[in-house]
């Protein structure tokens, strides 16, 4: 049964509010001897539940693949190792699989999603590229087309424009940085197009591991600069999916 259906059904008096409590649950989740999968996700913010492999155990990340997996047709995982991506690629050597970085998309079938609209990626180096390649396969599994601009940085301050002529048609752009993150506040301030910026936990001495570039994403004049959290490309994928989706709700398909 569906939601509406179960509602519909205690009004009738056919179920209980108990009953329909336990149906809903069952809808809305699955539980595991050891997790609760959020399977209502998709349906309700517009993006899927991303296993984060990163300390579960491998029984663990195997099992709520699976359930996932069997539910939806398709599951993304993040954070994974060597150890998590081998048993995932042993326990569903049927299965379509693509991988960029440390995300891995497993699909049931070939059906192609619905179409999004148009992403930029844009880095500021080439050691930020595994970031915005796990970006890029999560929104390409979900319908976005994705545009690279890639070692477009302020080293030299040509490239950053260089990098914007490539990225100028889409729809939302995204700019991974590390070091000083200076380039996603330069792209936005040249730019109408929303930009979500990513520090990257890219450079050496203090602030190396990408704080001096989260402060200098958050503390910019630059207004409207959307910044997630250091590294986290599956963050701005999930916000560029949203900015997409409002945009074909809207009337811009």
């Amino acid at each position: 049964m569906t939601m509406q259906e179960i509602l519909s059904a205690v009004r009738r008096g056919v179920l209980t509010e108990a009953e329909a409590e336990t149906r809903i649950m069952a809808i809305l989740y699955e539980r595991g001897e050891d997790f609760l999968l959020d399977l209502h996700r998709e349906k309700r913010i517009g993006f899927p539940e991303v296993v984060y492999a990163a300390g579960k155990s491998v029984p663990q990340v195997l099992a709520i693949a699976a359930a996932i997996l069997e539910e939806k047709g398709a599951v993304f995982v993040s954070g994974l190792d060597d150890e998590r991506e081998s048993a995932l690629r042993g326990r569903f050597p049927d299965r379509i699989l693509r991988q960029a970085g440390r995300v891995l998309v497993i699909r049931a079938d070939t059906a192609a999603p619905a179409p999004l609209g148009t992403v930029g990626l844009v880095t500021a180096g080439t050691s930020d590229i595994p970031y915005a390649r796990e970006c890029g396969l999560i929104l390409s599994e979900l319908g976005a087309e994705v545009v690279e601009a890639f070692d477009a940085g302020a080293a030299g301050m040509h490239r950053p424009e260089l990098g914007l002529r490539t990225v100028r048609n889409a729809d939302v752009l995204i700019v991974f940085a590390g070091m000083e993150g200076v380039l996603p506040p330069l792209i936005a301030s040249l730019t109408p197009q929303p930009v979500i910026a990513v520090p990257t936990p890219i450079g050496y001495g203090h602030g190396g591991l990408g704080e001096g570039a989260l402060c200098t994403m958050l503390q910019t004049c630059v207004p409207g600069v959307l910044v997630v959290n250091i590294g986290n490309a599956v963050g701005a994928a999930a916000g560029a999916v949203r900015i997409l989706k409002a945009i074909r709700k809207g009337g811009g398909e």
